[in-house]
């Protein structure tokens, strides 16, 4: 019962937290600087990391498919799947968990710094509102940077599955191209732009709440990392199911 009433004390909290943001975006123009340094920053720390993991899962998607379905289905559906796959879940997935991972930790680890070290408290007494210079352009940043991250990975993982495809599986050029726009339907494009969307918003949220309301003392800031990296894989998780419910299914 315990753990019940935490959880939704803090879901509650949560929600009144995102009430908050979305209503320091009256503040977007004047703190415009402060989101092009968060668009910045975001693509400096993830952009590397996402282009790498990218590429090899596209050579490990490709090679799995023709291992698994080499004598069901013919070779020109490999690109097919891989394609489809990368568009509505690969793409945003790893996308997702990327922010969870390296984003969220960043941003909750440096937002508790601060509440460890009195600045938050500094920022109020000055009557600065921390959700509008704090969490507001974070929150904005990730919401305009993550379609261009998504792009990026999706381009990223469907080169590694041709590279492989070329160069291992003996499939052709040709062959890959033309099952790649096989079923292809823009759709699917924006259905995983809006996941990511989304996944991005959530885990931005979830690593400014857990950052800003750390307790004080030595363990502070890592127990709030930890607490916005799990919470923030299990969201992405969990919005892709209902999103995939909603744009793919019904």
């Amino acid at each position: 019962m315990k753990y019940v009433n935490s959880f939704l004390i803090t879901s509650g909290e949560i929600t009144i937290f995102i009430l908050r943001i979305i209503k320091s975006f009256k503040m977007i123009f004047k703190n415009y600087r402060l989101i092009v340094f968060n668009m910045f920053e975001i693509i400096t720390e993830s952009l590397f990391i996402l282009i790498f993991a990218s590429l090899f899962m596209g050579m490990v998607s490709a090679y799995q498919i023709v291992y698994q379905m080499k004598d069901v289905i013919p070779m020109l559906y490999v690109s097919t799947i891989v394609t489809q796959a990368v568009l509505i879940e690969i793409g945003p997935l790893i996308v997702g968990i990327g922010f969870s991972g390296k984003v969220s930790s960043q941003i909750s680890a440096e937002l508790a710094s601060m509440k460890v070290t009195d600045q938050i408290d500094a920022l109020e007494v000055m009557s600065i509102d921390p959700i509008e210079y704090l969490v507001m352009p974070r929150v904005v940043a990730a919401i305009l940077i993550i379609p261009f991250l998504t792009l990026i990975t999706e381009f990223s993982v469907v080169f590694g599955a041709f590279i492989m495809s070329i160069g291992v599986l003996d499939i052709t050029s040709n062959m890959f191209i033309e099952g790649s726009k096989m079923n292809f339907a823009m759709f699917q494009i924006f259905g995983g732009l809006i996941k990511s969307v989304a996944f991005g918003f959530f885990t931005v949220v979830l690593s400014c709440y857990f950052g800003i309301t750390a307790k004080t003392g030595a363990r502070a800031v890592g127990k709030a990392t930890t607490l916005s990296v799990s919470a923030a894989a299990i969201a992405v998780v969990v919005l892709d199911y209902i999103f995939t419910r909603i744009l793919f299914i019904w």
